[in-house]
């Protein structure tokens, strides 16, 4: 490091070597080739010292922060204790990032990235990443046009600190622009249809749907997502299955970030119910954060999203169907009980029942698309024998225990007697007689 005292000013080897060569070809000493050789730079370099020594003297070959006082030496170190304070005390889980934001946001401190981070990796309070062993991947471009492709996923996690939360949302893959987001109990083949429901109604209907197989694969996990399949062609979604979750990697960093963001906010703002961390996820963090920020713009602007069909019902469309036949009494059986279908005057006997659960938690039952009532059958007990109402743990009369007690004297020698011969066969080896048990001294 140089210093200035009292109007001095010191060169190293380095930049009095510069100072030297630059004076010569300023005063035709030297041509511009060869000074561009001598300093190992190009000739556009030598033309740049030249002007900055003639517009400032021998300053013109010192580095453009000498004299300009340091971050090291900006801050006290009452500033950096307040600091790492205020992040001990309010926001621990934060990254340095997040905090910077913070800083300046709620509480108008501007202090560098760098400089933080500097403080921080002293006092070891830097969140180091996960080390994973690489495989390659083949980058793929972004999609030209927004409403093209849609990745797609759930993502599981104590969101509130305590609860296991799944977070289902959909990334676009031309401009990162999260459409819907919410977060539900558990990643069910209907929570996905919610968030379908919400981009349609926010967007329009995209082109396709890239998400993983999780749903043929068996399990808890977006059991029957053939149904949504099935809802996506009646909308003319094409449904894309990832065979890795690196394939859709856009939607599992955009998990990293929120996982990284949100659990820390959400415990700083004391939110804790679904329904306010829901309203803090879509009101807030992708309205004034995601997409905002997170961002880009897509390479064609027209949009590829369509707007819905008037002729289709997203409540008709976005269900889970079951079909049960309907029998000669007009009468079919669901989820283990029986119902009568309320016909009319007409008779459906021999048709097909359809039950659809909604999204909202109903069962709608419809008999060629029209909508009929159901009336559950409850069926009287039937009368049970007296000894199964007694049950095994009935204790025995005075008679059975007798009976019980005299066979369990004259099986015990039996079974003594078979031991022995059991025994005699198995070291002589001769056929084993089974004759006169009940006569043979034990």
């Amino acid at each position: 490091m140089f210093k200035q005292h009292s109007g001095i000013i010191e060169l190293s080897h380095d930049e009095s070597f510069k100072y030297q060569i630059v004076q010569k070809f300023m005063t035709g000493k030297i041509n511009r080739k060869e000074a561009s050789e001598l300093l190992c730079v190009s000739e556009r370099s030598v033309t740049r010292y030249s002007k900055r020594v003639q517009r400032k003297g021998i300053l013109g070959v010192k580095n453009g922060n000498y004299g300009k006082v340091s971050n090291n030496d900006k801050y006290d170190a009452k500033t950096k204790e307040m600091v790492i304070d205020i992040y001990l005390n309010g926001y621990f889980d934060f990254n340095l990032k997040h905090f910077s934001e913070i800083l300046l946001k709620d509480h108008q401190i501007d202090i560098p990235y760098k400089t933080l981070w500097r403080w921080f990796s002293k006092a070891r309070l830097i969140k180091r990443a996960r080390k994973r062993r690489r495989i390659k991947r083949v980058y793929r471009d972004r999609m030209p046009q927004e409403g093209l492709l849609l990745q797609m996923d759930g993502s599981h996690h104590k969101w509130n600190g305590k609860d296991d939360w799944c977070l289902i949302a959909a990334i676009d893959d031309a401009t990162s622009e999260i459409p819907y987001a919410e977060f539900f109990k558990g990643e069910t083949t209907l929570g996905c249809m919610k968030v379908l429901k919400g981009i349609i109604e926010r967007k329009g209907v995209p082109k396709a749907i890239y998400t993983d197989k999780a749903g043929w694969s068996g399990g808890g996990k977006r059991t029957d997502f053939s149904q949504f399949q099935r809802a996506c062609e009646k909308l003319g979604i094409q449904v894309i299955y990832a065979d890795s979750p690196e394939a859709k990697g856009r939607i599992e960093r955009a998990f990293r970030t929120f996982q990284d963001r949100i659990i820390p906010e959400m415990r700083s703002k004391k939110i804790r119910s679904m329904k306010k961390a829901n309203q803090y996820l879509r009101s807030q963090f992708l309205k004034n954060y995601w997409n905002k920020e997170k961002t880009v713009r897509p390479i064609n602007k027209e949009t590829a999203y369509s707007p819905l069909d008037p002729f289709k019902d997203l409540d008709q469309i976005l269900v889970i169907e079951n079909s049960r036949k309907i029998g000669s009494d007009h009468t079919v059986q669901w989820a283990g009980k029986r119902y009568k279908i309320d016909s009319g005057r007409y008779s459906f006997a021999g048709y097909e029942a359809v039950f659809r659960e909604t999204i909202d938690g109903r069962t709608r039952v419809f008999v060629m698309e029209k909508e009929v009532g159901l009336e559950e059958i409850i069926e009287p007990p039937r009368e049970v024998a007296e000894k199964h109402l007694e049950g095994p743990n009935k204790p025995p009369t005075t008679e059975e225990a007798e009976i019980e007690k005299r066979l369990r004297l004259y099986m015990a020698p039996l079974i003594t007697r078979l031991r022995n011969r059991l025994v005699q066969h198995m070291v002589s080896g001769k056929p084993l007689n089974l004759r006169n048990l009940d006569k043979e001294a034990c």
